[in-house]
């Protein structure tokens, strides 16, 4: 999408998909503090003034570019968790995307979600919220995921879809921090793999 047409002051038009496809690459890779507007500037073309004009600020770049992180890699992996039937297969869809997503060549390692603003200075708030809150959508589309799985009769009803959604999301964030590590596809895999175990199956399933 192309930016409106140049008014008195305003910078350049520019693409702006594109450049929130190269900031998102920049953020991904370095987090929001390693990343400097000087490697912005030099991954969007767009020098601060611009980058402030478009964005309101830094935190409103990374804004956007969860967003558009979140629209067009996480939803990749998320989509096993709207699926039609709630069940272990698409449980194991999901890790196992992870797995590739993660450790694939061409991306920043890990999550931008998971690793890229951590730990953050107080004035630093707002974006650590930014993320916390995607964090959290992620937990939610796994709650509703279990309990979906438990109305199906897929998951056992004595399960505690919360406290499942909380240890996969702890399962996904620390597979992310392992990818940036240097963990294969393969060591990854075998992480989703264990962990799936966790999958009640029904008590009559069991006997």
């Amino acid at each position: 999408m192309k930016s409106g047409k140049r008014g008195p002051g305003r910078p350049r038009s520019f693409d702006q998909e594109q450049v929130l496809e190269q900031a998102t690459q920049v953020f991904w890779a370095h987090g929001y503090e390693g990343a400097s507007l000087a490697m912005l500037q030099a991954a969007t073309g767009l020098n601060p003034p611009s980058i402030y004009h478009a964005f309101g600020s830094k935190a409103g770049l990374y804004s956007a570019c969860l967003d558009h992180y979140v629209s067009n890699v996480r939803q990749q992996t998320n989509a096993a968790l709207t699926r039609e039937v709630a069940d272990r297969a698409g449980l194991a869809e999901f890790l196992l995307s992870a797995a590739r997503q993660f450790t694939d060549a061409g991306c920043p390692g890990g999550c931008m979600i998971s690793t890229a603003a951590l730990e953050l200075p107080p004035q630093s708030d707002p974006v650590a919220r930014a993320v916390a809150g995607r964090r959290d959508t992620t937990l939610g589309l796994l709650t509703d995921y279990f309990r979906r799985a438990q109305a199906a009769g897929n998951l056992d009803t004595g399960a505690d879809p919360r406290a499942l959604s909380r240890y996969f999301g702890a399962i996904i964030q620390g597979m992310s921090v392992q990818a940036r590590d240097g963990a294969t596809a393969d060591e990854l895999t075998a992480v989703a793999h264990i962990a799936l175990t966790a999958w009640q199956e029904p008590s009559a399933a069991r006997r």
